[in-house]
């Protein structure tokens, strides 16, 4: 990544570009490639659904690490600022917040949210953060609580410990401020069970196999198969 990193500079700063051009370099997830054991995307822990998200150009100091939780979501209203356009028409009340105001300091009063609902999980999981603190909720299955100050690699789950129940309780009430877990699980379970139903249904999609992409409109598909579990 590096490399091809620097292939996309170098070609901006023989084009002339390099002073006029913003560059951010993101991504869309993490992978945990073994740790804890696990393999794939399918959890909540930093490793998986924390991304990179690094800045250059106009508007940000050279050199400055944030440490304010941010989201995906804070890319779009940038976006608009770069090209000129009035960011409040499109931003209305969905929770981006520019990268920029937030990379000279601006720490807004907000709630930081990753949520999971791959097909065939038994629950959806929804992630927040509250100041160093890092609450995850599952619809089935007990929450977790990681000091991520004291704890980066989430090793010490503190929901359980008495001492840390009313951090639990203010991180619970902060999800639910912005959503139902409950029913935003039921509509995603809903949402799969019609698209199964669309494709033939699951004895149907698993002979079809994995497209392993999200296929471009007018694409031909082609599926790989893959082995099943017993």
């Amino acid at each position: 990544m590096d490399e091809r990193a620097g292939k996309v500079l170098d070609a901006l700063s023989a084009s002339g570009l390099a002073e006029s051009t913003r560059v951010i370099y993101t991504s869309d997830h993490g992978d945990a490639v073994g740790k804890r054991g696990l393999w794939g995307k399918s959890t909540l822990y930093e490793e998986t659904c924390g991304v990179p998200l690094i800045a250059a150009g106009e508007g940000f100091p050279e050199g400055r690490v944030i440490a304010t939780p941010v989201n995906l979501v804070d890319v779009y209203p940038f976006v608009f600022e770069c090209v000129g356009q009035p960011t409040q028409r499109h931003v209305d009340d969905h929770p981006g917040v520019s990268i920029r105001r937030l990379a000279h300091g601006e720490r807004p009063n907000r709630t930081v949210l990753s949520e999971y609902h791959g097909m065939g999980s038994t629950t959806g999981a929804f992630a927040i953060r509250n100041g160093a603190f890092k609450y995850v909720h599952y619809v089935k299955y007990p929450p977790q609580l990681f000091d991520l100050g004291a704890d980066p690699d989430e090793a010490s789950d503190l929901a359980a410990d008495t001492g840390y129940a009313a951090v639990l309780r203010e991180c619970e009430r902060k999800l639910r401020a912005l959503l139902s877990p409950e029913d935003v699980d039921a509509r995603a379970k809903k949402r799969q069970a019609e698209q199964l139903e669309r494709y033939g249904g699951r004895e149907a999609v698993i002979a079809r196999g994995d497209l392993g992409f999200s296929p471009p409109p007018g694409a031909r598909l082609v599926a790989t198969r893959l082995p099943r579990c017993r």
